[in-house]
């Protein structure tokens, strides 16, 4: 009973990712130690006497510019935020559930998570399972220096003979032959990327370890 109560309060975030309508678009998840900061400037208007006049600026914040990480060799197109793009200027996505995507960024920045499980599920139907022939790429950034890049390859984990296969589950639980543990560190230093096909449209949810939580 105890270790089922463990299971089920284990933390979980979920991100509902749709493409781009006009082509496939490398997003990155986790974009390490590179600043994605960027303020966006919109003037604000009013008709006065039939003719349309500025009025003002509203000036917003968000955290989606790849530019810092291009630079460094961290290759992408998108930077995921929370009230991203359309799916006609790049990749959207939603937070499902109560956390919010700079909620999840923010947690990994301050103290790191552990994942033990990732789980990616196709929700555009059996003709578009584009997403299982994709990769997770992930590297260690360091500023001044670019770090390799280590590849999830999804169609690994695709079982053929499973009832459900719209989904994939890559298990990171336990230890591998080595004796060395499977789980994915997300520490501050961590890129995460991913190339979004075309109109995919699939979920990724993270489980985490909650041994911290002293439960």
């Amino acid at each position: 009973m105890q270790n089922s109560l463990r299971e089920a309060l284990r933390a979980v975030f979920t991100l509902d990712i749709t493409g781009c309508e006009f082509g496939d678009k490398k997003l990155c998840l986790l974009p390490g130690v590179y600043d994605t900061e960027r303020t966006n400037v919109v003037p604000t208007t009013a008709t006065v006497d039939g003719t349309e006049v500025v009025t003002g600026v509203t000036v917003t914040t968000t955290y989606d510019n790849p530019a810092n990480l291009n630079n460094a060799g961290y290759a992408c197109d998108q930077v995921a935020d929370d009230g991203g793009l359309s799916t006609k200027e790049g990749v959207a996505i939603q937070a499902v559930g109560r956390a919010k995507m700079r909620d999840f960024l923010h947690e990994v920045q301050r103290v790191g998570m552990r994942c033990t499980e990732i789980v990616i599920k196709n929700l555009a139907g059996p003709t578009n399972e584009e997403i299982f022939n994709t990769q997770i790429e992930l590297a260690k950034t360091v500023v001044g220096a670019r770090g390799g890049m280590d590849f999830v390859t999804l169609q690994k984990y695709v079982n053929v003979n499973a009832y459900d296969r719209s989904k994939i589950t890559i298990d990171l639980s336990g230890v591998d032959e080595n004796g060395r543990l499977k789980a994915l560190d997300l520490t501050p230093e961590v890129f995460m990327a991913m190339t979004v096909p075309q109109n995919a449209h699939f979920t990724i949810q993270f489980t985490f370890d909650n041994t911290v939580s002293g439960i």
